[in-house]
């Protein structure tokens, strides 16, 4: 807890890794084995629309960050890209 001089109170939260957040992030098309090798440790799915679906963590908003330019430097359609409810 941090107390300003004006009596007000302040709070700081940091992330640790337990606070993983879960996205979900749809591309076009069914991406291959080679191209999901960039996103280890997410959960792959197909949907009948032909889109592939990734859902899993990532620990703070470098990674996010991290992802995202990985998304881009690969070419990907990306259709959806959402932080999941836990």
């Amino acid at each position: 807890m941090f107390q300003s001089g004006l009596g007000l109170r302040y709070r700081w939260v940091m992330n640790t890794p337990n606070d993983n957040m879960r996205y979900e992030i749809r591309f076009k098309g069914h991406l291959g084995q080679n191209t999901l090798i960039w996103f280890e440790g997410f959960t792959v799915a197909y949907s009948p629309a032909g889109e592939t679906i990734l859902c899993g963590p990532l620990v703070d908003q470098a990674a996010l960050d991290g992802m995202l330019q990985r998304i881009c430097d690969l070419g990907l359609s990306l259709t959806l890209f959402r932080q999941l409810d836990e």
